[in-house]
Order: C-alpha cells, then structure tokens, then sequence
C-alpha cells in the first residue's frame, strides 16, 4: 500500500492539474501546500505501518531510512516538476510542506503504537 501511495503522490505531483476545470473552481487558499502535507503525511504513515512492526532490531534504522527516504523523494519529485514539461515548478515551500508531512505522519505512527492497546 506505501508504494502505491508513492506512485499516487508521484503522478499528481507530475501532471498538469491547471487545464482541469474542477480544480481551477477550487479556490482554498495554499491548497497545494496543504496537498503536499496530506500526501507526505499519508506517505510517512504507511511506510511505518509497513516497515516499523517488520523487525524490532532495526527499528530506529528502519525510522530513519523512512524519514530521509520520503524527504529525498520529496526534492525528487520537485527537481522532476522542475525538468520535465510539467508547466510545474520546484518550491522550496513545497519541499518544507513535505518534509514536516513526514515528521507528522510518523509521529503520528509513533503515538499511535505507544497508545494502542497490546494483544495479550
């Protein structure tokens, strides 16, 4: 399911949404930030879902090879919209939105499994 969301994250963040008169109607303001935290969010979520519960000997490793990896893909995707014929532009801001989106969802992961109750 994280690499799926991956590709998701991958595909809006590479295609041209401004031809598209639904999303030209939506008028909130810094949408597209608040796009990037939700992604990322999601993103760092499911890959400690994913990875964190696998093998407890590698857990921090593991923590942070999820954190560094989601922010590296984040300036990928940005440098990408920067490169290719996207009529996307890379943004730093785009970068920060990501890059706490990550912190926040496996912080998230972190108080969840903290708290939940244990199976005896």
């Amino acid at each position: 399911m994280a690499v799926l969301w991956n590709v998701v994250i991958l595909v809006f963040c590479l295609i041209n949404l401004s031809n598209i008169n639904e999303v030209q109607k939506i008028s909130i303001p810094n949408i597209d930030k608040i796009v990037h935290f939700i992604f990322y969010t999601t993103s760092s979520f499911l890959w400690s879902w994913a990875l964190l519960k696998q093998n407890a000997s590698n857990y921090k490793l593991n923590l942070l090879l999820i954190i560094l990896g989601l922010i590296l893909f984040g300036l990928l995707v940005e440098f990408l919209q920067d490169v290719l014929p996207t009529k996307r532009s890379f943004e730093w801001l785009d970068v920060a939105c990501n890059t706490l989106g990550v912190l926040f969802g496996t912080t998230i992961y972190l108080v969840y499994t903290k708290f939940k109750p244990h199976n005896s």
